[in-house]
């Protein structure tokens, strides 16, 4: 089996995929189905900024990066990201003049209710900013695509009842999430109501990269016992384990199942918001509901061994099929019952299965990178990692590299691994519904010493889109997977959580040091001719104008 961009497709591993060193810039838009949704994406704590605005309250987030800034890598927040509060307006033309027929964003959850709860004072102005939102992306001529939790918990319920690792959430969550299908629900057609609960449960409550940081496993330990995802792989950026976060400390903490009891919680608090919207608002709103998942694919790091084999599936249970299986069926994967210890992974009541049981309209599936993955007999410590009984790594036992790196150490570029992991989820859940890429992208590392200029040309991630739209297209034509919709992370470069501003996922380039200015990467302009089949120039007066406006910039600016 041969690496890197020389992947051959007869291979077991990449049969059926489109191999790296194939040239996809061909692709089009008319190769995929009619109806088939183009859009781009960001969440509201990474680019809206204006963070104590309009009566918006603080979020774990907010809290977490303002008193600990050493848990991001430069140290930086949220508090201004990248000006979108004030400038949607203008962003959403873009997206629609580059061709894009849907936009997807998040609702911040203490914008519009800054005390967590609708009993303590809905905040208007926040409900006036997001329906102003959802009119523009209307009027512009696109889809919005709503996402109900993207990791901003309000604060004050945290600080109350320790926020997803108490049942009371769900209820908050239920009631949250009604409001906003009262307020928006007439415009809105598709709705998501959780944003990668992996995340949000391991990166809080294993790793400690996150918001509450509650960490259960040692520095050195989660570098190779958990996939390589939304975290910076270096043993000077993990966190020590410690109980406490700033001033509270958790006398409910417990290292080994504090992350199933938020993930089980997450689960509960979308089939609830699920209930809510089918019983009350379907009917009359005629939209869709369903959930956001992120998994890497899992390679084998001895193609030989039927351990190693046995531990890929069990990576992909223990991402995947984690949340998969209980909105599809009501239960945990076979080989979490197998692997954690009973008294730690709670099972739902016949009525709470009642409600998860096909809690979703579609699947929304975020995927960036693969791993190589082995079987760990003896794992050392308690909890989700251990759990597992897996190794994870860039390289297999022949010293190959999965795929070619980039900007940030956690994603290696491997666009047959979303080929690989469609068609198992295919195979693997017979009644999967329709499924969305929702998320999909690479970064480049923030160079300070280059121009915004000289930052634009990004072939890589250019290539990265074609790639992984080609191994899609191959999904649905060779596989006759149900795929409605491809949505390009990000729109422009954001907040990038732990990463700070030190990475760079944006189509838009995003100037922070002059007043925020965008400018079209080289991949947007390519998303431009893919999506609408050609560039079109301002005229030359407009050209001149905008010259002078952006301190000579000369490059094009993009018009329907």
């Amino acid at each position: 089996m041969e690496s890197g961009n020389s992947l051959v497709i007869a291979t077991p591993l990449t049969a059926g995929a489109v191999r790296n060193n194939q040239n996809n810039s061909n692709i089009r838009r008319s190769d995929f189905p009619i109806g088939f949704i183009f859009g781009t994406g960001t969440s509201a704590y990474q680019v809206e900024g204006a963070a104590a605005v309009g009566g918006k309250g603080p979020s774990v987030w907010d809290d977490f990066t303002l008193r600990t800034p050493g848990r991001i890598s430069d140290g930086s927040n949220g508090n201004v990201a990248c000006d979108m509060y004030y400038r949607y307006k203008e962003d959403i033309r873009t997206m629609k003049n580059m061709g894009f027929d849907g936009y997807r964003f998040s609702i911040s959850w203490p914008r519009i209710l800054p005390g967590g709860r609708a009993c303590a004072g809905i905040n208007r102005e926040g409900i006036n900013y997001y329906n102003d939102l959802i009119d523009t992306i209307i009027a512009n001529g696109m889809k919005p695509y709503v996402t109900l939790f993207h990791w901003d918990t309000p604060y004050c319920l945290e600080q109350e009842y320790d926020g997803f690792l108490s049942k009371k959430i769900v209820d908050d969550f239920r009631a949250y999430a009604e409001l906003c299908f009262w307020e928006f629900g007439d415009r809105v057609k598709w709705w998501t109501t959780i944003n990668e609960p992996w995340t949000y449960a391991v990166h809080g409550y294993v790793r400690g990269t996150f918001p509450p940081s509650k960490v259960s496993s040692s520095p050195a330990r989660v570098l190779s016992t958990l996939p390589a995802y939304r975290s910076v792989q270096r043993l000077d950026r993990t966190v020590p384990v410690t109980r406490t976060y700033s001033d509270v400390k958790y006398d409910k903490s417990d290292p080994a199942k504090d992350a199933y009891t938020v993930a089980r919680n997450l689960l509960l608090a979308h089939s609830a918001a699920v209930h809510s919207y089918r019983t009350k608002f379907q009917d009359i709103q005629h939209g869709q509901i369903g959930i956001v998942l992120n998994s890497n694919w899992a390679v084998p790091y001895d193609k030989d061994s039927d351990d190693d084999k046995a531990a890929a599936t069990r990576a992909v249970d223990f991402m995947l099929g984690w949340f998969l299986e209980p909105v599809l069926y009501g239960r945990y994967p076979q080989t979490m019952i197998d692997f954690v210890p009973p008294e730690n992974l709670a099972h739902f009541s016949n009525t709470e299965i009642h409600y998860l049981k096909g809690s979703v309209d579609y699947v929304g599936l975020n995927y960036y990178t693969a791993n190589y993955v082995r079987y760990e007999p003896n794992p050392e410590g308690v909890g989700y990692d251990a759990d597992q009984r897996l190794l994870y790594s860039s390289e297999n036992k022949d010293g190959e590299e999965i795929g070619e790196p980039c900007g940030s150490t956690w994603l290696r570029i491997v666009p047959w691994g979303i080929y690989k992991h469609l068609v198992y989820m295919k195979n693997t859940y017979p009644d999967l519904p329709p499924v969305y890429i929702t998320e999909n992208g690479c970064s480049e590392i923030n160079d300070h010493t280059l121009t915004s200029t000289a930052a634009c040309p990004d072939p890589i991630r250019t290539k990265y889109h074609q790639d992984h739209l080609a191994n899609i297209l191959q999904a649905i034509n060779a596989d006759n997977m149900d795929i409605r919709g491809y949505f390009a992370w990000s729109w422009c470069d954001n907040f990038e959580w732990a990463e700070g501003y030190t990475v760079r996922f944006g189509l838009t380039y995003i100037d922070y040091v002059n007043n925020y200015t965008r400018h079209p990467k080289n991949s947007a302009l390519w998303f431009v001719k893919f999506l609408k089949g050609r560039i079109k120039l301002l005229s030359n007066k407009r050209q001149i104008d905008d010259h002078a406006n952006n301190g000579g910039d000369k490059r094009p600016r993009l018009e329907e």
